[in-house]
């Protein structure tokens, strides 16, 4: 058990990375609260084999991290079923994938709260118990999607931007205390995520070279237990010198830009985004055709 940390919440747990990091924690020893939308879902990740077999106690609790109510009723369901938590991981995020100017103005709320107001939020909820018993660790799971700015990702960017600066000003304030945190920065993930079921959904086929720049969803668990091993600040997730290539953006923002299109990702995302709009066009156009008599 890591630093005898017993209980951590990990948001996003359903699928994607989640089950990864739910897996990774439960090896180490730390009773799990699991917390998504879909219930049906989160059980499947609490009676997974590898997770029975570690030992450690499971609360899954449906959670729309979104909601204020919900949130609130997350830390109460596992500061009642354990007593405390020691670490939240704020995993759960995501995408609509769409050109920025098709957003309404509700849109751009309810993407920032789910990718940054509400890990903001769980972290507020849980922070004055940790401070209280000296000792606990939050990690944010970010992106690179916050420095490079992939196409067509306006507000997401700007979430898992405000996630690492969030972050390090935590980390700086409270680590004295007894509370410290980590920012993971993730650049692709293959196998698992937004983007890898986008592709499979489509029938997008990446090139060898391509799958050459994706990192595998273990990584990224690994990575986790790790950020809390050793206090870690900030762990950039890809694959070569991913750290050098983050400090490079984040001197020359303009290489951003030029490595989307040498690498393709700008057509690509613009594929995607008409494939989002057509899908959305076709929805609004079911919900509106008049019921059959």
């Amino acid at each position: 058990m890591i630093n005898n940390y017993q209980t951590a919440i990990v948001t996003g747990a359903s699928h994607g990375i989640g089950p990864y990091i739910a897996r990774a924690l439960a090896k180490e020893g730390m009773n799990l609260v699991l917390a998504a939308r879909s219930g049906q879902e989160l059980e499947q990740v609490a009676t997974a084999a590898d997770i029975r077999a570690s030992g450690v106690q499971v609360l899954t609790v449906p959670t729309d991290v979104t909601d204020h109510n919900a949130r609130n009723a997350l830390v109460n369901a596992a500061e009642r079923t354990f007593g405390s938590v020691d670490v939240l991981v704020n995993n759960a995020g995501g995408d609509p994938q769409r050109e920025f100017h098709h957003y309404t103005a509700d849109d751009v709320e309810a993407l920032i709260q789910l990718n940054l107001t509400g890990p903001i939020e769980l972290t507020r909820l849980l922070l004055p118990g940790m401070l209280q018993r000296k000792q606990g660790h939050i990690v944010n799971i970010s992106s690179m999607g916050g420095r490079i700015g992939f196409p067509h990702t306006e507000v997401y960017s700007a979430c898992k931007d405000g996630l690492i600066g969030f972050t390090r000003v935590l980390r700086a304030d409270y680590r004295t205390a007894g509370v410290s945190s980590s920012v993971l920065v993730l650049g692709s993930i293959g196998g698992a995520g937004t983007g890898a079921r986008t592709l499979e959904e489509m029938n997008i086929h990446i090139s060898a070279m391509g799958k050459a720049f994706l990192s595998p969803p273990e990584a990224v668990a690994r990575a986790v237990v790790q950020s809390i091993r050793r206090d870690k600040a900030e762990i950039v997730i890809m694959p070569g010198p991913g750290r050098l290539m983050k400090a490079l953006l984040d001197l020359f923002p303009g290489m951003g830009q030029m490595m989307n299109q040498m690498g393709g990702v700008t057509p690509l995302m613009k594929q995607i985004a008409d494939f989002r709009e057509r899908q959305r066009e076709q929805a609004d156009a079911s919900n509106h055709r008049p019921a059959e008599q």
